[in-house]
Order: structure tokens, then C-alpha cells, then sequence
């Protein structure tokens, strides 16, 4: 862990919530396609960026056929439109050499399904949550003429759906039972669907009976929302905007927030929870920036040993500080005194001097090398 306030280690030290993103976190941020046919990962490949940075992404791409790598490399991006807070999904048009027009998309169920006219299948998504695994629906559109501005326009046809696997952390488990032991309570943050998201919950050993999704966040007011943070411990499909009031609630309940993120939209969260947290191998400069801590390894063991680490700083200074109290209130009472009732001083200056000389070696190589309490 990188620290860029040094007093927010041992602010880190009297956390009672950790607000902690899912993947890459709580999971091994290492996607893989399971039991997805060919053609659907084929299709989703040509819905993924050019330019590859995300690991779910790269994981579809990896897997995708030759032919989809060659339409890839050898079409022409026509139109991109971009993943939004209200258009959950990538949709890419892209135009052949001959000048024939082929339109994919992939992204959340919820909005890839009424696109193709297909809400029937969103059983099939939540059975396969329920399971841990994330599932983007996949759709593709033939298209001639001009490209319409709104995505929604094109004649999808369902592809299917791709599943996507991604382990908990073998130390998870572990590491959120100690902060349960040391009263710190781990709260999830997650754009993942429902499901998935209690589902890893339950597999990481967080206490959660239903998760609270961004729908439901909109539509509270920050009197219900602080009201509704007290019991929720999961929360899933948030917008990034959405970390900031779940931060400002946590802290108007009294609680002593610390939050992780990564991305751009995340640094108003960072800034307004106690301590900010920052992923240091996927987090964006600007998260960084915003951030009292920086993981260099962007795992949720780091957190609960640096809180460790903050709790025995602070509990050595406090240590530190009743010695050194206690200590010079006898040498300033038998100062004082003498003075005060005309007798013979007990310690004269030299004494003194000679006593911190003491005193202060004694406090620095004692209690600053203390090791953590139980």
C-alpha cells in the first residue's frame, strides 16, 4: 500500500465500514469464458473495444474464433456507440470491404433483451448469477443505409448469452472474518447483476440477505438512504455516481468510511469517504489523485493488513502518550511543590534534562516497536 497522507494509515485503523468493489478486489480479475457457444462469443468479440483494457473483454477476444479476429482486423469501425449510465452495453457497426454492414452488441441483460424483444430470458440470467457467473446478452443486426444515432433503432436478433467466470481470491474468505472479528463491517459495490453479486458475497463470507440495487438507490432520498445502508451490505448494478451518496450516507449514519476505486467517476467517492483508496494496476490517474492510499496490488488482503498496520500505529502512539503524561506529571509535581512551599527543590535542571534523556529514548524504543494486540 501506497501512502500518500501518512496520517490516514492509522485513520485507516479506526474504519468501521469497507466499501470494496467486487472484481479484481474481492475476485482474482481474471475472466474466462465458460459454456458459451462459438458463434455468441464470435458475435460479442465484435462488440468489444479496438483498443483492449478490460480483462472481461480481453477474456471474450482471447476466446472468439479466427474469423472474428479477421473482421476485427480487417473491417472498418463504421460506428461506435458507448457504454453510458443509460445505455448499459457496447454496440459496434462494422462495414466490410465490400461495403456490407454488420451491427453487434453486448451488455447487460437488462438492456441488450427489449433491444431484441427477448425479456423472457431473464430467467436464464438469473439462474446462472445465482451460480457466481456474469452474463452479457449478445445481439446482432444486419443494416443498410445511413447509421441511426439511437442503437435501439437497429433490427436486433438474440445471439445468446456469454458466461463469464471469475474466482474468488483464496484469501477473501479469511480476510473479511478478521475484519468481522475486529468490528469493521465490508460492504460491496458492484455494477454486477444482483445474483452474481450475493452470490460471491456468500462465498466471501459477507453478511448479506438482499442486495440493494441502483434503481432503488434513485428512488430514496438521503434520509431513507442512511436509513437503508444501516442493514444492506450488498449493493449491485450502482452507477458511479451512486458511490458518492452511498459514502455520504454511511458517514451520516457515523460510521467511518473507507472506499476503494478505480475509475474517473469514482474520485468524488474517494474524496468525500474518510479514506480513499485507490487501485494502483487499474486505477486511472485521476482516482489516484483523489486517494489517501494507493494498492499496489489490487487485493482486499492488502486493505485488512493495512488497517492492522493503522490500528497498531494507533494504539502505540496512545501508548506513548500515557507514559509520557504519567511520567512528567511526578517530575512537574516535585518541581512545582518545593516552589510553591518554599522547601528545598527535588530536582534541580540538570535532573530534569537527565530525565528526558531517559524518558524519550525509553518511549520511542518501547512503545512505537510494539506489536499488534490481539
Amino acid at each position: 500500500v501506497l501512502t500518500r497522507r501518512m496520517p490516514a494509515i492509522d485513520m485507516l485503523g479506526a474504519a468501521t465500514v469497507l466499501c470494496v468493489d467486487k472484481t479484481g478486489t474481492l475476485t482474482e480479475n481474471r475472466m474466462r469464458v465458460v459454456d458459451t457457444p462459438q458463434a455468441v462469443v464470435d458475435t460479442a468479440a465484435l462488440a468489444c473495444e479496438v483498443d483492449l483494457f478490460d480483462p472481461m473483454e480481453k477474456a471474450i477476444v482471447a476466446a472468439a474464433s479466427a474469423d472474428a479476429v479477421e473482421v476485427r482486423n480487417g473491417w472498418r469501425l463504421e460506428r461506435d456507440y458507448p457504454f453510458g449510465d443509460d445505455f448499459l452495453a457496447v454496440c459496434h457497426a462494422w462495414r466490410s470491404p465490400q461495403g456490407k454492414l454488420r451491427v453487434a452488441i453486448k451488455g447487460a441483460p437488462e438492456t441488450v433483451l427489449p433491444l431484441c424483444g427477448r425479456t423472457d430470458a431473464m430467467q436464464e440470467v438469473r439462474d446462472a448469477a445465482d451460480t457466481g457467473l456474469r452474463l452479457l446478452a449478445v445481439a446482432e443486426a444486419d443494416w443498410d443505409g445511413p447509421l441511426p444515432e439511437d442503437p435501439g433503432r437497429y433490427p436486433f436478433r438474440f445471439a445468446g448469452f456469454v458466461r463469464l467466470a471469475d474466482p474468488l481470491r483464496a484469501s477473501v474468505p479469511e480476510a473479511v472474518a478478521q475484519c468481522r472479528r475486529a468490528g469493521i463491517r465490508v460492504v460491496m459495490i458492484t455494477g454486477d447483476f444482483p445474483g452474481t453479486a450475493l452470490n460471491i458475497a456468500r462465498q466471501a463470507g459477507i453478511e448479506a440477505g438482499e442486495a440493494l440495487t441502483g434503481d432503488a438507490i434513485a428512488a430514496m432520498d438521503d434520509a431513507a438512504l442512511a436509513a437503508a445502508v444501516r442493514h444492506a451490505s450488498v449493493f449491485a448494478r450502482v452507477r458511479p455516481e451512486q458511490k458518492l451518496r452511498l459514502v455520504q450516507a454511511y458517514r451520516a449514519a457515523g460510521e467511518v468510511v473507507a472506499m476503494t476505486g478505480d475509475g474517473v467517476n469514482d474520485a468524488p467517492a474517494l474524496k468525500a469517504a474518510h479514506i480513499g483508496i485507490a487501485m494502483g494496476s487499474r486505477g486511472t490517474d485521476v482516482a489516484r489523485e483523489s486517494a489517501a492510499l494507493v494498492l499496489l496490488e489490487d487485493d482486499f488482503g492488502s486493505i485488512v493488513r493495512t488497517v492492522r498496520l493503522g490500528r497498531r500505529i494507533y494504539e502505540n502512539i496512545r501508548n506513548a502518550m500515557r507514559y509520557l503524561v504519567s511520567v512528567h506529571v511526578p517530575i512537574a509535581g516535585m518541581s512545582f511543590l518545593p516552589v510553591a512551599l518554599g522547601g528545598p527543590l527535588f530536582l534541580l535542571p540538570v535532573h530534569v534534562v537527565f530525565l528526558e534523556f531517559v524518558i524519550d529514548p525509553a518511549c520511542t524504543l518501547v512503545y512505537e516497536a510494539e506489536r499488534t494486540e490481539a
